[in-house]
């Protein structure tokens, strides 16, 4: 057993993880430490009879434990609230009815898909604790409305050959405008990105490190991009590549194993993808997304360039990508001489 003094609870009990992965324990509760608020100890357990001797001299507040436990060693344990690690997503019936236990009912276990990031948890944890519906829980006000913002899960692709379209500022809007009802990633897959003037306080970690550990075969995607995320508007995002040679060298294959680890290893129903032109495998990327939005200019050498496009489409055999691409028109913003979309 190991013990992390940190103010993190209301006095209730201790916060308590068992679990025989002792890689993700780790990586999880590094994380809770610095997402969870209140006043607190964290305990760390591997053997589930340490843990029972433990809960019977102690009182446990909330409880993470992990599924490869029996079930009938695990109801010995007393806990105030009990949430399941789980290696797969399930449904959540208490958070789809509001429910939450009371002192003196029957504690039953709340399934956590343990593969998603830690602010994810704490918000499902949170929920339970003040009997309010996990989804209540995270629910944001206020934003800007897009029309025809999708209402599906998966990859949502920008794209245009048209520069300085506004079609960044658009990419960020659109995710935060979803993020009101999912959650929602936002990647910036640009040569020359301009992160640092779009998220000026995002974290040091960037798309080349989240690449890097999905090359290592990472066992705890959804806690290792936990640490690397910053938050804008509910919206999550990785900051983008510092280097264009090395967004460059990332292969179609690389891009299509990240894209597959996030949707089906971490908590995100969507991912929006800002694409830039170097980008490898561009086309089957376009093709893996269920919707792209093309921004576009009313000026001569822009319709030219996205005539030229979709030819290009079309004849490499991609002609499938303009049936769901939205186009969207770009305006230029009175008085700045920066542009600005509008539904098209």
């Amino acid at each position: 057993m190991s013990v992390v003094k940190k103010d993190v609870g209301s006095g209730s009990g201790h916060f308590v993880i068992c679990d025989l992965q002792e890689e993700y324990t780790e990586n999880l509760l590094k994380a809770l430490r610095e997402k969870f608020p209140g006043d607190c100890q964290f305990y760390l357990f591997r053997n589930i009879e340490r843990l029972k001797a433990f809960a019977m001299e102690n009182p446990v507040g909330i409880l993470l434990i992990g599924e490869e436990y029996p079930a009938g060693q695990r109801e010995e344990i007393p806990a105030a609230e009990k949430f399941l690690l789980t290696g797969e997503r399930l449904p959540d019936k208490a958070a789809a009815t509001g429910s939450c236990s009371l002192p003196g009912e029957n504690v039953t276990e709340q399934p956590v898909f343990r593969y998603q990031p830690a602010d994810q948890i704490v918000k499902i944890i949170l929920g339970y604790q003040t009997c309010v519906p996990a989804e209540q829980a995270g629910k944001k006000k206020g934003g800007v409305r897009i029309r025809d913002a999708p209402d599906f899960m998966g990859l949502i692709g920008v794209y245009s050959p048209v520069h300085r379209a506004g079609k960044t500022k658009f990419a960020i809007r659109l995710g935060k405008q979803l993020a009101l009802k999912r959650s929602v990633l936002y990647l910036n897959m640009e040569g020359y990105s301009g992160g640092r003037f779009y998220f000026p306080d995002g974290p040091e970690y960037d798309l080349g490190d989240l690449i890097y550990y999905v090359r290592q075969e990472i066992t705890d995607p959804g806690i290792r991009i936990s640490a690397m995320t910053g938050q804008a508007g509910g919206m999550d995002y990785i900051m983008p590549m510092k280097n264009e040679c090395d967004l460059r060298g990332v292969t179609k294959e690389e891009w299509m194993l990240l894209f597959d680890t996030i949707l089906e290893k971490c908590i995100y129903d969507v991912v929006i993808l800002d694409l830039g032109d170097c980008i490898s495998g561009l086309y089957d990327i376009l093709r893996r997304c269920g919707r792209v939005y093309t921004h576009y200019l009313e000026e001569g050498a822009a319709r030219a360039k996205i005539s030229q496009y979709e030819e290009n489409l079309r004849a490499a055999g991609y002609g499938d990508i303009l049936s769901k691409t939205v186009k969207k028109k770009a305006g230029r913003t009175r008085n700045t001489g920066e542009r600005s979309e509008s539904a098209g």
